[in-house]
């Protein structure tokens, strides 16, 4: 079964290790804290009790004499109720020379001190922490030990009593951290929930209102998707209708044709059919290829395959191409591209598409002995091209309405589908430009231009 990755699961993977990491960072401070304040108070403990122990034995020795305190090693009872850390702390009062004069029971034989404070020892195979003080004048040694052991065990006890119930509560933190985030995708399983029972033509947008802050990026991509299906179901709609409208009358004239063949009787009755016949598939055909070009032009939201093309030699090229044409309808085709820099960044495909739809209505618009110029002018920014032609034109208050689909002239006499125009405008748009119409030179004709950036 292949691994399904989960957010639940995810999380705690996430969220466990660093809470585990941060028990034990916390478990070592207060260890290392507890440690020390501990290990501060307790030293201050054997320092006041040496203190109080040195005061009462100075005024033991002033109501007695030196030599009868000398002569008496006094062991404090060790009767009565106790505790059982009496014999991890000790004490001892002894004479400089060595003679004990005061201690606990059992207490060790601490080392002489060569100076007053503290240090360590190791007694009966047990640290002790020593704290000695002398009366010099007296010769009085006062020594306070307390084991390492009390220490210790009063630092563990501090930590596990501090951290001990929040180590213990990570598994019921997890538990929550898992029914928690679980019931915070419950949004995302209702939306899930919603866009399942939608119906397959269903393209209205998600409602965005109960989406959690972290889903409404996710739901906002679903709508913009949304969007663009509608967009493209659209498109396939008025293809459909459109095709459907306009191959009406083509496929309706050349039944007819047909039927004209099989009925004439005439070799040259039948002979002018075929020929109507072919015309008319010419007609359809153009028809289909300009329909499925600008479709294609309407999926695309930015140039694909985007390159550096030159428009120089993409124009003397296209130029060549309508040559034959041109020379068939008597129509005089010529290039104005002084030398410069024509390379702009687009898709020479589309371009060329452009190019050939400018020079096709050109030529059909232009009567024989007419002429149709293709110009570049280097910008700026970018590179102008200019298709002009000595044809009727289009008066200024129709130039706008020969973009839309299917739209031709008023006065249009030349045959044509009304897509030539409508696919120029997609693909001027897509490489971030406008087309301009305006009269040609002397006011005669038309001039349509196009300036077309370097870099977008």
């Amino acid at each position: 079964m292949p691994f399904i990755p989960s957010i639940r699961r995810r999380l705690l993977l996430v969220l466990m290790p660093v809470l585990l990491l941060g028990w034990t960072g916390m478990a070592a401070w207060t260890w290392y804290d507890t440690a020390h304040e501990i290990e501060e108070v307790y030293d201050a403990t054997l320092a006041q009790t040496a203190r109080l122990l040195l005061a009462q034995v100075r005024y033991l020795l002033h109501e007695k004499s030196e030599q009868e305190a000398d002569r008496h090693d006094m062991e404090i009872s060790a009767e009565g109720p106790g505790h059982k850390y009496e014999s991890k702390i000790a004490f001892s009062v002894r004479t400089t020379a060595g003679a004990r004069l005061l201690h606990t029971p059992g207490a060790p034989d601490f080392a002489t001190a060569a100076a007053d404070g503290y240090r360590d020892e190791v007694l009966d195979d047990a640290p002790w922490r020593v704290f000695s003080l002398q009366d010099r004048e007296r010769g009085i040694l006062v020594q306070t030990g307390q084991k390492y052991e009390v220490r210790h065990e009063l630092v563990l006890y501090i930590t596990l009593n501090t951290l001990g119930p929040m180590l213990l509560a990570l598994p019921l933190l997890a538990l929550l951290t898992w029914f928690s985030v679980g019931r915070s995708l419950r949004p995302l399983n209702q939306l899930a929930a919603a866009v399942a029972r939608r119906r397959p033509d269903a393209l209205e947008p998600v409602a965005e209102s109960r989406v959690p802050s972290e889903a409404r990026p996710l739901v906002a991509a679903i709508n913009q998707l949304i969007k663009r299906m509608a967009q493209a179901f659209d498109r396939e709609r008025r293809f459909t209708a459109d095709a459907a409208h306009e191959l009406r009358t083509p496929l309706a004239a050349l039944k007819t044709q047909a039927q004209v063949a099989l009925r004439a009787g005439d070799d040259t009755v039948r002979a002018n059919a075929l020929r109507q016949i072919n015309h008319g598939v010419d007609r359809s055909t153009r028809l289909l290829e300009q329909l499925l070009t600008l479709a294609r032009m309407d999926a695309h939201h930015a140039t694909t395959g985007a390159e550096s093309v030159d428009l120089g030699r993409l124009v003397a090229e296209c130029v060549a191409e309508a040559a034959p044409e041109a020379l068939a309808r008597d129509v005089e085709v010529g290039l104005d591209a002084p030398a410069g820099d024509y390379v702009i960044h687009g898709s020479a495909g589309a371009l060329g598409v452009l190019l050939r739809n400018l020079l096709d209505n050109a030529l059909r618009y232009t009567p024989a002995g007419g002429e149709v110029s293709v110009g570049l002018q280097e910008q700026a920014r970018g590179v102008t091209l200019c298709v002009t032609d000595t044809g009727p034109g289009i008066p200024p208050e129709e130039r706008e309405a020969v973009f839309e689909r299917f739209r031709r002239g008023a006065d249009a006499a030349a045959p044509g589908s009304g897509l030539g125009l409508s696919i120029v405008k997609r693909i001027a748009e897509l490489h971030g430009s406008r087309v301009r119409l305006e009269a040609g030179p002397g006011g005669a004709g038309l001039r349509v231009c196009v300036t077309l950036p370097r870099d977008r």
